[in-house]
């Protein structure tokens, strides 16, 4: 199967008027390519399928048959050794990739119009719903001003003029006359758990907050450099100004420098590592006394003391988030609950040992969070129980 085949195959897949013969040659296509490239080709795969369609039942049987004569392996879900050869190490993601989709296809799409849908044999509560556009301005003075209770337009206290603007979940610093106070006072725009928010600072670079993120910025720039300091998750669109660079500080006490770019920092307090990922443009980062230079595609992975991890990666997953998606990249089950506990404010209790299976899947954000969860029992490498706004997780 070559691009342009696979193309027409989406089409008829959006259509369910594939034949099994070209769903063999799917997966026979997907084993040859590169790891990545084959992860993008099953998401794409995934998003093609109807929103209505049920899944072929002798189809998933004859892929799991397949991939079982295959490469001799029964299941469904392998934890990722650390040492395998890459001939090898593909065939069996790539067969991962397949019956983890199929099984998801299978729960999603024959479950859907139930009313009533339970988790490991309890009741899922219809309480816990999606994320939604909604932050706290602190500013610098210590007032503070929830967003979602406030009317779209000049924002006012007190009859006075804050130097802000609301516009549809977007909010807008007007900035002022710059001086010395005003640039080393800080504002905060503050996401909570299940929260998000989209801010343009004054000279004119968009940040994207996830939730549970602080942003800290001054009301003006100073006239040597634009800084702002990050704890949580953002997207940022740096506006192109050579002389002043503009400077990320992150709660590791990382400096990101850049220029003009786009980029996503993931910078969770709670989280062991903070990710940052280039996706056009250059941009340097530095914790002590290492300093790296980042490209586009690339990633680094900063700790407590320094950087520790440069590599090329698919920066659609670091910014899936911003566009409504969870996209699971192999990630452990504390990784993936650490997501749903922000977007869905929900409190997470692990019973017994906790499973090694690394968790691959795509799944929107305004799904409900019994599909997402659903969607990663399909592997049967783990198990929820919902009560209340607890999730337990087994085994």
């Amino acid at each position: 199967m070559d691009q342009k085949t696979f193309e027409d195959f989406l089409k008829k897949v959006a259509q369910q008027t594939h034949s099994p013969s070209e769903l063999t040659d799917f997966l026979t296509w997907l084993q040859t390519l590169p790891q990545e490239e084959a992860a993008i080709a099953l998401d794409r795969y995934e998003q093609s399928f109807p929103g209505g369609g049920e899944v072929d039942k002798e189809a998933l049987r004859r892929i799991e048959a397949g991939i079982e004569e295959r490469i001799n392996t029964a299941p469904a879900v392998r934890t990722i050794p650390p040492r395998r050869t890459p001939v090898v190490f593909y065939l069996k993601i790539a067969a991962m990739f397949v019956v983890v989709a199929s099984l998801v296809f299978l729960f999603l799409y024959q479950n859907r119009f139930k009313n009533v849908e339970k988790i490991s044999g309890h009741q899922a509560t219809a309480a816990i719903v999606p994320g939604t556009n909604q932050a706290v301005l602190k500013l610098n003075g210590g007032r503070s001003i929830l967003l979602e209770t406030v009317a779209d337009g000049v924002i006012t206290m007190n009859d006075k003029a804050t130097g802000f603007e609301k516009k549809n979940g977007l909010l807008l610093a007007k900035g002022n006359e710059p001086s010395i106070a005003d640039a080393d006072e800080l504002n905060v725009l503050e996401t909570p758990k299940g929260g998000q928010y989209q801010l343009a600072l004054p000279d004119g670079t968009r940040v994207w907050l996830n939730a549970s993120t602080r942003l800290f910025f001054p009301s003006v720039f100073k006239a040597d450099e634009r800084k702002v300091r990050l704890l949580g998750e953002a997207y940022f669109e740096v506006k192109h100004d050579p002389a002043h660079p503009f400077i990320v500080e992150t709660g590791t006490g990382a400096f990101l420098r850049v220029l003009g770019t786009s980029f996503n920092v993931s910078a969770y307090e709670d989280d062991a590592k903070e990710t940052t990922t280039l996706l056009t443009g250059s941009l340097q980062v530095t914790r002590n006394q290492s300093q790296v230079l980042l490209k586009p595609g690339q990633h680094a992975v900063v700790n407590t003391e320094k950087i520790v991890d440069v590599q090329e990666v698919e920066t659609s997953y670091a910014v899936a988030w911003k566009e409504g998606y969870f996209m699971f990249n192999r990630e452990p089950i504390k990784e993936v609950m650490n997501k749903i506990v922000r977007w869905y404010d929900v409190e997470v209790v692990y019973q017994g040992p906790v499973t090694d299976t690394r968790f691959w899947g795509t799944v929107s954000r305004f799904s409900s969070v019994d599909d997402v969860l659903k969607m990663l029992e399909a592997t049967g490498r783990v198990h929820f129980t919902i009560e209340g706004r607890k999730i337990y997780v087994t085994k």
